[in-house]
């Protein structure tokens, strides 16, 4: 049977915080919440920007790196850059994140920096969303890592097709795209047609689940109520076998965002996400 080798992705360790709001950061102290994936079972750690800024601070890049190193996550992911494309204040609020994102990355060792279109959505340029990432995939290969859009059915770079359509443009292989089943189930679209991507291009993978009817927006339904993998009622089975089905032999990540999942015991919290990802994936198991 194939070994995967999961990852949390940041808000899967990160406890109480409520996401897009001024209470986004982590209330729970980074070697705790290391030690939280590592116990679980994990072989990563994701972290998002805000967090990552505050161990720089307090530990240093260094120190973050040997507590990593000490609890075996091999694989570190950080996110989330969006605006990237963007012109004016945007852009230069983007600008900042992105040099935090590329100065960590080459000092952590990173697998990959996960980037999104506009998260309220619109639409974009192609030519120059395609230009943009050329650039900043050179920049990210220049530090060593890689970077995965993730295609969001509330935001305007909409599905995997039109991330990969953006990635093929871009014609860097330190682009790629990162899916999300949340996303594509959301988007309404069929599993199968995942396969027919080539996994050169797939720079990342995530497990979760939803239930059948969207609660509130889009947006208010992907932060507030997701589901465990397998616990829901998205296609995961279908979307685990078309990715399988690419040749895709990296990790698989598990992004858990509920209020449900937040009032739960970190620890308890991780060993679920961990323990239900792998179910899923062993469901699948040829």
């Amino acid at each position: 049977m194939t070994h995967h080798e999961l990852i949390p992705a940041c808000w899967t360790t990160a406890g109480a915080c409520e996401p897009l709001t001024d209470r986004e950061l982590s209330p729970l102290p980074i070697r705790g919440r290391v030690e939280i994936a590592a116990a679980a079972g994990f072989a990563g750690f994701g972290i998002r920007h805000g967090d990552l800024l505050a161990v720089e601070r307090d530990l240093g890049f260094a120190e973050f790196r040997r507590i990593l190193d000490d609890h075996d996550l091999r694989h570190l992911e950080l996110e989330f850059l969006e605006g990237w494309y963007e012109e004016g204040p945007d852009r230069a609020a983007s600008d900042r994140a992105r040099a935090d994102l590329l100065r960590a990355a080459g000092e952590l060792g990173v697998r990959c920096i996960k980037i999104g279109g506009r998260l309220s959505g619109g639409t974009y340029e192609p030519d120059r969303v395609v230009a943009e990432l050329a650039l900043l995939a050179e920049q990210a290969d220049r530090a060593g890592t890689t970077v995965g859009l993730e295609p969001m059915p509330f935001a305007d770079i909409r599905t995997p097709q039109d991330a990969l359509d953006v990635v093929i443009g871009a014609g860097h292989p330190a682009g790629g795209i990162f899916l999300d089943v949340w996303h594509v189930g959301r988007a309404g679209l069929d599993m199968a047609t995942l396969a027919d991507i080539p996994a050169h291009h797939i720079a990342g993978v995530e497990l979760d689940d939803a239930d059948a009817e969207v609660r509130g927006s889009l947006l208010e339904d992907t932060l507030h109520h997701r589901r465990f993998p397998g616990e829901g009622d998205l296609d995961v089975v279908g979307f685990v076998s078309a990715v399988a089905a690419t040749g895709y032999v990296g990790p698989w990540g598990v992004e858990m965002l509920s209020r449900e999942f937040r009032a739960l015991d970190p620890g308890e919290a991780a060993r679920r996400a961990h323990d239900t990802t792998a179910s899923a994936l062993r469901a699948t198991a040829p």
